[in-house]
Order: structure tokens, then C-alpha cells, then sequence
């Protein structure tokens, strides 16, 4: 998966926080936090997928209860987080999801629902069309019955995530549907494509399969080829100016700092036990923001964002390829156990990039 400050969630905002100022010099006022956050409510889940990076013994001991969450919502809004993402888990399976979710509207978030749609019936429907979320997201897991529950490990997963979304579509609530692209489902890739822009006329994807959060590595088998992964790249309107224009404005900088991307400062992640992360995958160090105050998340926040590759340190920072890589430290330190160890899977996908588009024809470099 995609990290919170990778998913669109977040890429939508981005704009909009650099118009306001927000983040200039990629330090925040202290007690503050970005306007985008988001919350994993839980990690109980009512299906089973191949792929998951949170299904592992132990992964939902000592989660929050209602009380608790709501004192962490509230920490958000005073922090400044106005755009919240709900995810999972499946939200749904908390009995208190209404009450948590009308907490955090009250407080004037503006909220995004991730939701497999498999519990989505006429009851959250009519809660929705009374106090409707800002966006629903929806993961399409594969066309057929056979390749959906093939990913999901539930027999009888793939009607009920149909009834769902089309309850979703009837309702005019807004939806966003997207598919995690696997081996077990790539066969499939454009029937979800169109299914998914009959219903919204949209559709957008997710292939990059990490390490679960305990660092086993079971789930890696469901990776594309390199290949797979560069095909892909076909189905994203204009991806190859894009991808350009991201080397030359994001990578284009020279620099042995081990974060360059938004985490912690365009966006941050409350994990289910109540822990403050800078994103969805980075776990380490936690910050336990049911006992501290933001205020001290600032320290700690500078201190993991003025991390350093050491000199002399070979790493994805001295890469001459790392301009064109979308490996980041969080996914480093799953995979290999050190935020700034290269990961061979990502290097075999910057390598082939660069042979399919080449790199732009010049480059300023910005030290810093």
C-alpha cells in the first residue's frame, strides 16, 4: 500500500497547503500539526487479504476504546487537522463507528471513509445521507468472483462488496474506487478499470505490497514483476510527464537527509493503540499521544526529520538512480531493517523507468 502521504487523500490537498504556506521549511509551529491526518480506527477486519500488511499475531491487542479515541480526535482538531481519513482494518466492525465518526464531525473534520463495502448496508447508508463523509474509498480486489475472494479469503465477500458500492452509487454519496493490483488479480486490471468508471467514471490504483508492520515478508509474493509494474504505468493519464516533472521537482535535490517526502509534516497517522506516526508505515519510535501533549511531538517530530544518512554511508541517498525511485525510508525499514538501505525491488523499477523514459534533459540540483 500506498503511505498516507503518498494516497490522494493527502496528494489532493497538496496544493491547496502550499498556496496557504502551510509546511514552508518543512517544520511546524509547536502544538501544531498538517491539516491532513488520518486514523487507523482498528485492525480487526472481516476479511482475510493476501496482500495485508496488518495480519499478524498480536496485531490488535490494546486498541483504543471509544473514550480513548475521542481523546485523540480531539488532540487532532486542536493541532489543526481538519481533513481526517478513517481507515482500518474495516471500520465497520467497530460497534461505536457512529458515535466516533459524529465525534469527529462535530469537531469540523472533514472526513474520508476507507471500507472494503462489505458492510455497508441500508442503515450506514441512511447515517451517511444524514451526515455524509467527505469521500468514501473503496478498494476493488478483483473483477470476478473467483479472483476477489482468491484475495480476500472470504467466500461470499465478492456480493456483498458489489451490493455495498452500488448502495454507495445509489445513495449519491461521493465514491472513489480503486484497485490494489496483485499477481493473483493483474490478469483483471482493465475489467476493473471499467467496471470502476461505469460507476464513478473514475478509477485509480495501488500496486506497491510492503512488508507487514512486523517485518515478515509472506505477503511479497503477491508483487508484480517489474514489468507488471511498468505496464501499469500505461493506465495513468499522461504518467510519463508527470513522472518527469516529479524527478525534476521533488527528487532533483541533493541532500544525505534521510525523510524528503511530506511525512510528519505534510500529514500524520494515529495508529489504533493511540500512537502519533509522521506516516502510515513508519512505526518505529512510537509517540504515545494519549499520555503526551502535542506540544512535545514537535522535538520528537525534528529529531526523526533531521535524521542523516551518515557520510560515507552507501544508501538510496548517494543512488544516482534515486531521482527516479519511489522507495522511501518507511518501506526500507520493513524490508530491510534500515530507513536508508536501498531495496532491490524498487532499484529494478527505477532502473527500467529510466531505460522506458529516460530522465529529463536537465536538472537543477539543490543541495541541502
Amino acid at each position: 500500500m500506498s503511505c498516507s502521504d503518498c494516497i490522494s487523500h493527502s496528494r489532493s490537498l497538496a496544493d491547496f497547503q502550499e498556496r496557504i504556506g502551510e509546511n514552508e521549511g518543512k517544520e511546524l509551529v509547536p502544538g501544531r500539526l498538517s491539516m491532513s491526518g488520518s486514523i487507523e480506527l482498528t485492525l480487526r477486519c472481516n476479511v482475510r487479504c493476501k496482500h495485508c500488511y496488518i495480519l499478524y499475531p498480536g496485531a490488535t491487542d490494546n486498541e483504543m476504546d471509544t473514550e480513548q479515541v475521542k481523546t485523540v480526535l480531539k488532540k487532532l482538531s486542536d493541532g489543526g487537522v481538519m481533513f481526517l481519513l478513517m481507515s482500518g482494518g474495516e471500520v465497520l466492525t467497530r460497534p461505536d463507528f457512529k458515535e466516533i465518526y459524529l465525534y469527529a464531525k462535530r469537531l469540523g473534520m472533514l472526513i474520508t471513509v476507507y471500507t472494503n463495502a462489505t458492510l455497508v448496508n441500508d442503515d450506514i447508508i441512511d447515517f451517511w445521507k444524514k451526515y455524509p463523509p467527505r469521500k468514501i474509498e473503496v478498494t476493488i480486489y478483483g473483477h470476478s468472483e473467483e479472483i476477489y475472494e482468491a484475495v480476500t479469503n472470504s467466500k461470499g465477500s465478492w456480493k456483498r462488496f458489489r451490493r455495498g458500492v452500488d448502495l454507495i452509487v445509489e445513495a449519491g454519496l461521493h465514491l472513489k474506487l480503486k484497485s490494489m493490483i496483485l499477481k493473483t488479480n493483474f490478469h483483471e486490471t482493465y475489467e476493473m478499470k471499467e467496471w470502476a468508471e461505469s460507476k464513478t467514471g473514475q478509477w485509480y490504483c495501488d500496486r506497491d505490497v510492503n512488508p507487514k508492520l512486523d517485518s515478515s515478508t509472506d505477503v511479497l509474493a503477491e508483487r508484480l514483476d517489474v514489468d507488471q509494474y511498468i505496464e501499469l504505468d500505461k493506465l495513468i493519464p499522461n504518467f510519463k510527464q508527470s513522472y518527469l516533472s516529479e524527478v525534476v521537482s521533488t527528487y532533483a535535490i541533493q541532500t544525505n537527509y534521510v525523510f524528503r517526502c511530506g511525512a510528519g509534516v505534510r500529514t500524520a497517522h494515529v495508529d489504533p493503540t493511540g500512537h502519533l506516526h509522521p506516516c502510515m508505515l513508519w512505526r518505529k519510535m512510537p509517540f504515545n499521544l494519549l499520555e503526551k501533549e502535542l506540544t512535545e511531538w514537535n522535538s520528537y517530530l525534528h529529531d526523526i526529520r533531521h535524521m542523516r544518512q551518515e557520510d560515507g554511508e552507501t544508501g538510496c541517498n548517494s543512488c544516482t538512480q534515486r531521482n527516479s525511485c519511489s522507495r522511501c525510508p518507511s518501506a526500507s525499514i520493513l524490508e530491510m531493517d534500515s530507513p536508508t538501505a536501498p531495496v532491490p525491488y524498487f532499484c529494478g523499477i527505477a532502473q527500467e523507468r529510466k531505460r522506458v523514459y529516460g530522465l529529463p534533459k536537465s536538472l537543477h540540483i539543490q543541495a541541502i
